[in-house]
């Protein structure tokens, strides 16, 4: 996990604060970065299966969740939004002598709503089937269920988005293995101030409280965005125009 402590301290050598011009911790920092942090996340969700810098970036905020699918019409399924949804990833079900049962994998095996009889054994395991349900835009979703060849069968299921959650075919479908990305969660940086020494001319400083700030959920390895971004707000903050430029020349050519 990413400390905003590690931000700031490398966002003052990055940009050189003290001569630069003050940048509050509470006011202007904190909400900088937690800025940053959402819009990193909308930025490299979109682009997840482009890279898998990317992708390890964002393994703190994928998760897995067995879900339950109702079977509210005659022709397909519905899966609601879990409420902690973010972004889609992947989708798959588990399939047992061609029934739909959560994967053994993700939440203990557990799925709200679902009850199994099977028995966990190695046999039960070696017997089960993983397969991906395909995401179908929504102006494809009806001539999808009627197709003639390619319509949605247990072996090939399918899905559509839409306000509350998904559409799933066929309803055979009873639990999918849902993959998503979870929001950011917002970080602080709470600190008391130490009086600085008029011997020595030394000014005050920041002593950080590690027990009551919340660290971002990034990677460490994600730093250096932070402080390139940081930097570019920041020549912008202070009317800088060269540090400005120079960060956002960073940004685009890390």
């Amino acid at each position: 996990m990413l400390s905003l402590l590690q931000i700031w301290n490398s966002f003052q050598g990055y940009v050189n604060t003290f001569q630069g011009g003050w940048y509050r911790p509470n006011t202007d920092f904190q909400p900088a970065v937690n800025d940053i942090s959402k819009q990193l996340w909308e930025d490299w969700t979109a682009q997840a299966e482009k890279s898998q810098e990317i992708k390890d970036h964002l393994a703190p905020f994928l998760k897995s969740k067995n879900s339950i699918v109702s079977s509210q019409t005659s022709t397909y399924g519905v899966l609601k939004y879990p409420d902690d949804y973010g972004r889609f990833s992947s989708a798959r079900i588990i399939l047992h002598n061609e029934k739909c049962v959560p994967c053994p994998d993700v939440d203990n095996g557990e799925c709200e709503g679902f009850q199994t009889q099977e028995e966990v054994t190695d046999q039960y395991f070696d017997n089960l089937t993983q397969v991906i349900v395909e995401l179908v835009d929504n102006q494809k979703w009806a001539g999808c269920l009627n197709h003639l060849t390619k319509k949605p069968t247990l072996e090939k299921p399918k899905m559509t988005q839409y306000q509350s959650g998904w559409n799933v075919a066929p309803r055979k479908v009873s639990v999918i293995a849902l993959d998503y990305y979870v929001r950011p969660k917002e970080g602080t940086f709470v600190y008391t101030v130490a009086p600085g020494d008029t011997n020595t001319g030394a000014g005050d400083y920041l002593i950080y409280n590690e027990n009551l700030s919340v660290k971002l959920e990034w990677p460490e390895t994600v730093l250096n965005e932070f402080v390139v971004r940081l930097g570019e707000r920041f020549g912008l903050f202070t009317r800088d125009q060269f540090v400005t430029a120079v960060a956002s020349q960073q940004k685009q050519n890390p």
